[in-house]
């Protein structure tokens, strides 16, 4: 896929200039046809990744031989825990679109330090418990640090004797960690991913935050899945300003700000006073003060004990039905760190089992519909420690 290029030029002829990596090294600078090399050389790692998932997930052969072993397996190392878990999930990937932004630039003597946001986007499909067969789309956006060589390899597997700039390293990024306070009054005990991989299974009874009978305590929740499904999407699909509804505050670190969002638009009210106090835990609004949010709307370990107090179901398991949240506790310290909603479930069969299928859609970072097994697998690359919780919509007869 085509890689974006987001960089300032200077009216100097084609000259780009990027910030050194040191003052030793202020003499470098990239230049339009490096330029064009790093664009090509991000390109066709993005065509690599994508060559590499139909690899794993298909079987098919990688035919381009102008790859280098290292960058064969760079790929494979970013690629191959994001289908086990598609597989293991009962979803075949039918088709996979890498692109890449590059936003920076930042040049060495050795190489180029590339800042890139990259965005996958899979088709894929499955057989549901009702024997239909279901095609979906997801997609994530992560940043990236790219390190590619300043001078021009040749892969031993090419036959023409030409060469290009070799992908020396791919690190992604991890979700970050909003500042907090300690809060928690742990009501359930979360699960750590193994544990919740191995919960998966359903036994012909009503799982973790299965919905009952009856009616829901707030009847248009479906307007709020829908508002996170828009605002996940395309032209929506990032993490900047611009992607978010300029009618809601904007802030630094957004995934609990994004859960109040969807749950207003699916009819919570505003919980005001004239109070002053932003960490009031029975409030709840993105302005008690001018652009100050309380707590419980913008921070997600305040967030999870309004919503268990006003709406929720707490459960230890995160494989809640369509319109309940899911939070994480990065470090298993205590206190939750991220908020996602979820916009898809259902249950399929896999090795002779029937197994719960969650898909989530968040902000910071974008995640669109993505199998929670997924963004399990996403989050213990950088959180191996990750301690997940439930919360089920509350159902009233």
């Amino acid at each position: 896929m085509l890689s974006r290029i987001l960089m300032l030029f200077f009216v100097s002829g084609l000259a780009l200039s990027c910030q050194p990596a040191s003052a030793d090294e202020s003499h470098l600078t990239t230049n339009g046809q490096e330029l064009g090399e790093i664009s090509d050389a991000v390109e066709r790692y993005d065509n690599l990744l994508e060559d590499t998932y139909a690899h794993i997930a298909n079987g098919k052969q990688i035919t381009d031989k102008s790859y280098t072993l290292d960058e064969l397996q760079i790929a494979e190392s970013q690629v191959d825990y994001i289908v086990d878990a598609f597989l293991s999930s009962g979803l075949t990937i039918n088709d996979v679109d890498v692109t890449s932004t590059i936003e920076s630039i930042i040049p060495d003597a050795e190489g180029y330090h590339v800042s890139a946001e990259v965005t996958t986007k899979i088709n894929h499909q499955h057989v549901n418990e009702n024997n239909l067969l279901v095609q979906d789309t997801c997609w994530w956006t992560d940043s990236h640090t790219l390190i590619i060589s300043r001078t021009s390899v040749q892969s031993p597997y090419q036959e023409d004797g030409s060469a290009s700039s070799q992908l020396l390293e791919d690190t992604r990024i991890p979700e970050s960690i909003a500042p907090a306070e300690p809060n928690s009054r742990l009501s359930s005990s979360g699960m750590t991913t193994e544990e919740a991989l191995a919960a998966r299974v359903v036994n012909f009874t009503p799982s973790d935050g299965a919905r009952p009978a009856g009616r829901p305590v707030l009847p248009d929740f479906m307007n709020g899945v829908r508002y996170a499904l828009k605002w996940t999407d395309y032209p929506y699909s990032g993490d900047d300003e611009s992607d978010f509804n300029p009618d809601y505050p904007y802030f630094g670190n957004n995934c609990a700000n994004f859960v109040s969002q969807s749950l207003h638009e699916g009819g919570a009210p505003y919980h005001t006073s004239l109070s002053i106090n932003t960490k009031d835990k029975a409030l709840w609004t993105p302005n008690l003060l001018p652009g100050k949010p309380t707590w419980t709307w913008n921070n997600a370990d305040y967030n999870y004990e309004f919503m268990k107090n006003n709406y929720f179901n707490a459960f230890d398991s995160p494989w809640m039905d369509i319109g309940g949240l899911i939070y994480t506790d990065w470090n298993a310290d205590g206190t939750k760190d991220h908020a996602m909603i979820v916009t898809q479930c259902d249950k399929t069969f896999v090795n002779g089992q029937m197994i719960m299928n969650t898909y989530i859609s968040q902000k910071t970072n974008n995640r669109h519909n993505i199998p929670l097994s997924v963004e399990m697998g996403l989050a213990h690359q950088s959180h191996p420690n990750t301690i997940w919780y439930g919360l089920g919509l509350r159902w009233q007869s």
